[in-house]
């Protein structure tokens, strides 16, 4: 086996849109050691972005079928490559890292894993993440901070998301979960992520989700309303999944926050105003906004729009009905792309990938 065969996966894997970066530590080769044996590296160096059958790709390797096949739902199994059933058959393909690999290692964590990727995210993984001008997620307001009156798209309103789903599953989140592990416990829910469509049958097929209905999911939305999650769907109109985040755990969000200007990171079609003549001073605001975007003056609160990413999660429990939710000028709305497959060619570009 080729003694570089983690060095050619990392490189596989950071050619795919959202990247793999090399860093001066080597953390990123010891975390692919960690989750690959040789054998399942070199395959994972040999799929490519989009869904094969097992049998072409063991023709084009020039291998047994019925061997590749056992191995590749193996390695599906742990989360390394993706399997998804096209009329009935399993087809696979190489996923990127993050959203990918990483989360469904949701099942696998130990402290070993949390510390490597944590020392990742630190050096290079997080800033890569927030390179590109498309980002993987958006941030839709929680749902009752939204005006009857306005005219929302369904891509924007979180209701809509959930009806058009017919497969719905509920994942933990694993950022909560790492942070849990490395002693940083949040109190915010765990069990609080969406999963959709072919995403949501891997998820369940691999035991790393639970199915619920939607009924079931309004009820998970009001509950990470009222705890103080940011929702944060995939960026386009047709999504795969649906992240509710928190900038304590979540390595998107905090990298986010660090940045002098979140809003200009977050592609959200919204932002928070104050009536100062309502305004009590309580202060309840500040402490539901995760990107630190209100401060007090002359006891009153004040938004800095440069932080401010449209949640809404403040506007739902200022008890004087103070703060209300406002939809940007229409020059400036943001149209996610129709399907993901658009985002992530979109981010390839940006990152000169293709």
């Amino acid at each position: 086996m080729d003694v570089n065969i983690y060095e050619k996966l990392r490189e596989h894997l950071d050619s795919l849109p959202t990247g793999y970066p090399k860093t001066r530590s080597g953390v990123e080769l010891r975390i692919l050691k960690k989750l690959f044996t040789e054998e399942e590296a070199e395959m994972a160096c040999q799929l490519k972005p989009l869904p094969e059958k097992a049998e072409q790709i063991a023709q084009r390797l020039g291998r047994d079928p019925e061997k590749v096949a056992d191995f590749l739902y193996k390695m599906s199994r742990k989360g390394l490559i993706l399997r998804v059933k096209i009329d009935g058959i399993y087809h696979y393909m190489a996923i990127m890292f993050i959203v990918g690999i990483m989360e469904f290692q949701v099942n696998n964590l130990d402290r070993e894993f949390c510390e490597l990727f944590d020392a990742y995210g630190q050096e290079a993984m997080f800033k890569e993440l927030i390179r590109p001008q498309t980002p993987q997620l958006r941030v839709v307001p929680v749902e009752e901070s939204l005006d009857t009156q306005m005219e929302i798209q369904p891509y924007d309103e979180l209701r809509k998301i959930i009806e058009a789903q017919k497969n719905i599953a509920l994942a933990d989140c694993i950022c909560r979960k790492k942070s849990s592990l490395l002693g940083h416990s949040c109190s915010k829910p765990v069990e609080a992520c969406f999963v959709f469509g072919t995403m949501a049958e891997y998820y369940i097929e691999n035991g790393l989700a639970r199915k619920i209905t939607q009924d079931e999911a309004f009820e998970v939305l009001r509950m990470n309303e009222m705890a103080g999650l940011v929702p944060s769907p995939a960026n386009a109109q047709k999504i795969g999944g649906m992240c509710n985040c928190c900038a304590c755990c979540c390595g998107i969000l905090k990298a986010i926050k660090l940045h002098h200007q979140p809003s200009s990171l977050v592609k959200s079609n919204y932002y928070v105003r104050v009536d100062e003549n309502l305004c009590a001073g309580c202060e309840a605001c500040l402490k539901r906004c995760q990107m630190e975007a209100i401060f007090m003056d002359d006891d009153r609160a004040i938004i800095d729009l440069k932080r401010c990413i449209g949640c809404g999660l403040c506007v739902i429990t200022c008890p004087t009905e103070a703060l209300s939710l406002h939809q940007k000028k229409s020059k400036e709305l943001y149209v996610p792309p129709a399907k993901p497959m658009d985002t992530y060619i979109q981010i390839a570009k940006e990152m000169g990938k293709i």
